[in-house]
């Protein structure tokens, strides 16, 4: 099937020993998957192969983020006004960091990737960890806010090992373009709310989102979940220090 992983897990063009050398071959993949989406039935999670993936496609991820960062500081030299993002208003405390670092990237790629993979276990999880979210956030008593946030754990983790031997649905492989794709518009939209709402005209913000997206995807479903949030981590831990390093 198209997407099977190939030698130690990788493309063959994306097999040499050195990182400068794997660089280029992992950018081909990357990009050959954009032009053509393909679900493997399961993704390669070997610690090898996640190790040779990840430094080439975060230094993708930070190449893009200049380019775009680059071009907003442009349209700000020429006069253009861009909107306040929510995290100038607040104090970097150590604990915000680590949520931002580490939290915040863990529950997105759960939430928004996890079930990307389109098995079912995945995807029972995802929505059993949701219910769970929703109960702790919406629930008046804290007795059931715990119960109902501790039954959509157990539930996900019941539905991960039941269904674990469970492939992806045929029906999602033949439609995995749309859920990739739109899962990324989907996680772009979303951080609109990072400038204090949102509307079209903002789009243009959250492009970094959007390719880092698209990035997360290919990972979470060539490389698994982890190796998604691993770079999601950088590219957090990046962001902040760069806010970190204006403020001082």
């Amino acid at each position: 099937m198209s997407g099977q992983p190939t030698r130690a897990g990788l493309p063959p063009e994306a097999t040499g020993n050195t990182l400068v050398a794997r660089i280029p071959g992992q950018w081909r993949a990357f990009f050959a998957f954009l032009r053509h989406p393909a679900l493997p039935d399961r993704a390669d999670l070997s610690l090898r192969a996640s190790a040779r993936a990840l430094p080439p496609l975060f230094a993708l991820d930070m190449a893009l983020m200049a380019l775009v960062l680059g071009s907003i500081g442009l349209a700000t030299s020429l006069g253009m006004k861009m909107p306040e993002h929510m995290l100038e208003e607040l104090k970097l405390t150590p604990l915000l960091v680590g949520f931002i670092v580490v939290g915040a990237p863990i529950a997105e790629e759960t939430l928004f990737r996890g079930w990307l993979s389109g098995r079912p276990g995945h995807v029972l999880a995802v929505l059993a960890l949701l219910a769970g979210g929703l109960a702790l956030a919406l629930v008046p008593s804290p007795a059931l806010k715990l119960a109902g946030f501790t039954a959509g754990i157990a539930l996900a983790v019941l539905a991960l090992f039941v269904l674990r031997h469970r492939d992806a649905w045929g029906w999602f492989q033949r439609r995995f373009r749309w859920f990739y794709y739109g899962g990324a518009a989907l996680f772009a939209a979303v951080h609109l709310t990072n400038f204090g709402g949102g509307s079209a005209a903002m789009l243009p913000l959250v492009l970094p989102q959007f390719m880092l997206a698209l990035i997360l995807g290919y990972l979470r479903v060539n490389r698994g979940l982890a190796t998604g949030a691993a770079l999601h981590i950088l590219h957090n831990a990046a962001f902040v220090g760069l806010m970190l390093a204006a403020a001082s």
